[in-house]
């Protein structure tokens, strides 16, 4: 398959281990969130695509993740320090990766964050505390894993001058949607536990660029600080 003419598509997730599901209750804290409400784990990897094999992803050495204020007015020109994946996310990025299809003939860049939001009396469950924005990567991957007892929670698809979302859905546990996001803006609404209880939405956010585009390194770093 390919991205439709509005370049995202909708797609299921291949059924993923219980020990990939069950990882998503040991997240620690998001220490860059003011409310507590996200839990995130982050790793970066290479990918290369072998004939009959498919995608092999690559673990990169651990860095901080950052982005420009061009594209984060909130936590952007800074280096933020997460702990790393503790599960293979392979199935998730081959999902991705199949699904635009990414160029087998490059070597591919991947960032993938885990997260939890959680909501409940005390804790608001903000989904995305800059608002409606593009991360200007290649490719973005948002695949829901999990919601538990919340309401909320749309991913909104926008154009770059518009805030009135041409798609909004509710993803499932197992759906997600490709998205091509240097054509288009993205967001999600905030998620609501019914009032004395607690609610979380699991997910899985992936963005692919091609090596030579990387998001990756002590150069990179170095002129998104100097952006800053």
């Amino acid at each position: 398959m390919t991205l439709n003419k509005w370049h995202y598509q909708l797609l299921a997730l291949p059924e993923l281990p219980a020990e990939i599901l069950e990882e998503f209750s040991t997240l620690p804290v998001d220490q860059y969130n003011e409310g507590k409400f996200r839990y995130r784990r982050f790793s970066q990897y290479k990918i290369r695509y072998s004939e009959g094999d498919g995608w092999q992803p690559e673990l990169l050495p651990h860095r901080p993740f950052c982005q420009s204020t061009e594209f984060n007015g909130v936590t952007g020109g800074l280096l933020r320090e997460f702990e790393p994946l503790q599960i293979d996310p392979t199935l998730v990025i081959r999902a991705g990766a199949d699904e635009v299809p990414l160029d087998h003939g490059v070597e591919w860049q991947v960032d993938v964050h885990q997260w939890r939001v959680i909501s409940n009396d005390d804790t608001r469950g903000v989904s995305v505390p800059e608002g409606p924005h593009q991360d200007g990567h290649t490719y973005s991957l948002i695949a829901v894993v999990d919601r538990h007892n919340i309401g909320g929670g749309e991913t909104q698809l926008m154009p770059m001058d518009s805030d009135e979302p041409f798609l909004g859905v509710k993803l499932q546990p197992g759906q997600a949607v490709v998205i091509d996001d240097q054509k288009m803006r993205h967001y999600a609404t905030d998620i609501v536990a019914p009032r004395g209880e607690e609610g979380h939405r699991d997910l899985f956010l992936l963005a692919y660029n091609t090596w030579p585009e990387r998001r990756y390194g002590e150069e990179y770093e170095q002129s998104v600080l100097a952006g800053a």
